[in-house]
Formats: C-alpha cells, structure tokens, sequence
C-alpha cells in the first residue's frame, strides 16, 4: 500500500514537472543565405555551351553564304583558348551539344549533303548579241535532311563527323554521350524520336515515341548502352494510360533500341512535365494545376521510384545540374517566398539557384538581379556551375 502511494505520488510530480518544463522541441533548421552569382561573360549571341573539366565551350550558328557553325573554348578565368569555324560548303546548324568524359565536345544538328556540280556540256552557244554579262546563277540550297554529329577534340580539332539522312525534316533537341555512343533525341510534326550510333558512327535504327502528343526534353545514356529519356504526353504509352491532362513520363530504353519501361508522374486535371534531367537521375519539371504552378525536383534511383522530392511555387521552368560531393543544383524562377532560405526579395523574372545535398537538404541558394531566363547550365569540379542566360554567362560556387 506504501508503495502504491509512492508510485502514485511520483507519478504527479512528474506530471507537474512535465507540465512547467515541458520538453524543450527539436531546433529549427538555420536557413540558409542567399549568395551572389557573378557575371562571367556577356553571351549576346551564344545559342548553346558546355562545360568540360578544363573550359567553357560557347556555340552559335552564324549565317553567311552558307549555314555555319562557329565555337570557342576559353578557360575559368575567361581566356580564349581556342576557335573554329565548321564551313563543308554547304548548310549545317547545330541545336544540341555535350562534353563527354575525355573532354572532348559533341554536338548534333542538321545539315545538307553537297550539291553536286552539272557536269554537262553545251552543244551549242547561246545567242547574246549585246555582249551583256551574265551572272552565274547560285543553286538553291539543299534541304538540311541529315542528321548530323560532330565530335571537336579538347584542342578545338574535328575529330569524326557522323550523319544520317532523314526522310523527314527533324529537328535535334538533346545529346547523350556514354563510352558506348552517342544518343539524339529529336522532333517532328509526327512526334519525337530516339536515335543512337555506336563510337564507330554506325547509326541503329530510328525509335519512334508516340506521336505528336509526346515531347521528349531529355536524354541520358547509360555505359551499358540503355537510355532514359524524360518529358511528358497526353497519349497511351507501353500500354500505361494518360492519368491527368497531362503526365510526366520516364521510359527506359533497352540497348536493343526497344522501350523496356514507361513510368507516368500524374495528378488528376494536372499538367506535370520532366523537363531537364542529369546523369545521376537528378530530374527537375513542372507541375501545373488550375491557377497553382510549381518545380518539382526529384532524385530517381535507377527503376524511377524516387528517393526524394520536394517542390516550389514558380513559373514553372526548372533546369537541373549535378554539383560537388553529390549534391544538385535546381534552377528556378520562384513566385513565392522558396522555404529554407534567409528573406530574400526577389524582381519578377529573377531566377534562383537551389543547391541540395544527396538527401535533399537545402544547402545553398544563389542569385543575382540579372540573373533570369536561363536557358542552358553547365557543371565543373574545377570551375563550378555555369549557368547560360540571354544576356550572358554567369557563375556561382567556390572552383577548386
């Protein structure tokens, strides 16, 4: 009986005690800074760059008599290294570029076979009494129908050039390069497609995905020669039906050049699009539903079931990179306060880095006031993250 009072009297004390000192809660997490990214470079004309472990490779297609392709290399520091000009006499453009692990630079496009010269002879001479000069008359350009590859070595050499004649007219909107090949995605009025060749430059046979209702945004090869390809579609793929308006999509390709899987990221009466991916399946896109639209940022294993997501009010337009020490960078353009950061005030427009660790932990952010529309980025060790704009280059995060 003693001890049941005891018990009992122990058990109010503790009562009380936990009621005026309760149990001090867990500390917030510390947000984190916004830093400054700095301007490296004005970028006016550059249509498309890439980053290697030693330079920033800038790419714009400039129009003379013919179509022409003209790229630079320079350094971290800024410093031109090399140029070069890629002239066969005849069109081509470039709209998709890579860096592959040795340094050297690809890029895929469009260009037109050489017109061939009429050899044939007149019989007779044409009447021209008045002595006037006749101009020769330029041949119409041919129709850009091969698809086309160009692999430039680390000097600035054209190494191989790889081309495929197209029945129809394509465009090239992505480029993956693996130790196994290369891989293109491209477009059509017909729907997108894959197309892949091997290191010889001996090209498999065309994938179709869908139709036009499918848009592929991005591609990556594997060492094992399988793809993944991301983007969204409103249509049956593999046999998975549409869930919302419109789904993301994640389809594997096997090495055979069929589709092994297709997963579907939806919502009901949502629109959600996978619109820039890394190598590690870092992926980032757009989710839109009514007047509400958001960046969804999500770290894939790879069978796509994420390890993490997390998602911010913005536009919508969201770039992915991989960073140092496995983290990744997220590229937004935020329409509220982004959570986890320090207050920060933001112009219209403004684009934001995000930088996360490999668990998903907001670790750093990064902006600048003229830091908007970014269209393409770029990641080095050794020089950090390059992030391509309308008006320049800029570039955040401590070089090594």
């Amino acid at each position: 009986m003693i001890a049941h009072k005891n018990l009992r009297k122990l058990f109010v004390l503790t009562l009380i005690s936990a009621l005026v000192f309760p149990t001090t809660a867990s500390a917030a997490p510390k947000l984190v800074t916004v830093k400054s990214a700095v301007k490296w470079a004005e970028s006016a004309e550059v249509e498309l760059f890439a980053v290697t472990a030693e330079s920033v490779i800038t790419l714009k297609n400039v129009l003379t008599n013919t179509s022409n392709i003209e790229i630079q290399a320079r350094d971290f520091a800024g410093t031109s290294l090399w140029s070069k000009t890629i002239d066969s006499g005849s069109d081509e453009v470039a709209t998709a570029i890579a860096a592959d692990s040795q340094g050297n630079i690809w890029f895929a496009g469009n260009s037109a076979a050489a017109a061939s010269a009429d050899t044939a002879t007149a019989t007779g001479s044409a009447l021209n009494p008045d002595n006037v000069a006749i101009e020769n008359v330029t041949p119409l350009r041919q129709d850009m129908r091969q698809l086309t590859l160009w692999k430039i070595s680390k000097v600035g050499e054209v190494i191989e050039t790889f081309s495929s004649v197209q029945s129809e007219i394509s465009i090239v909107d992505a480029i993956s390069i693996s130790p196994t090949g290369v891989s293109v995605i491209g477009s059509r009025e017909s729907g997108p497609f894959l197309i892949s060749t091997n290191i010889k430059g001996e090209f498999g046979k065309e994938l179709k995905i869908g139709t036009a209702k499918t848009k592929l945004n991005s591609v990556v090869r594997l060492g094992d020669g399988t793809v993944n390809l991301f983007g969204s579609s409103t249509e049956t793929l593999s046999g998975k039906k549409l869930v919302g308006r419109e789904d993301g999509v994640l389809i594997k390709v096997s090495k055979t050049g069929a589709i092994s899987s297709v997963v579907r990221s939806s919502a009901p009466r949502a629109q959600r699009s996978w619109t820039s991916a890394t190598s590690t399946l870092f992926l980032t896109g757009s989710v839109k539903s009514g007047t509400t639209s958001e960046s969804a940022i999500t770290k894939f294993t790879s069978s796509f079931a994420p390890t993490w997501t997390t998602r911010f009010a913005s536009t919508g337009s969201t770039l992915a990179s991989n960073g140092p020490n496995n983290s990744f960078y997220a590229v937004l353009e935020p329409t509220a306060a982004v959570k986890g950061l320090t207050p920060t005030k933001l112009i219209k427009g403004q684009s934001i880095v995000l930088q996360f660790d490999s668990k998903g932990s907001l670790i750093n952010a990064f902006t600048a006031a003229e830091l908007s529309q970014v269209k393409s980025t770029g990641f080095s060790a050794g020089g950090g993250l390059f992030l391509l704009t309308e008006t320049g280059i800029f570039r955040v995060g401590a070089a090594k």
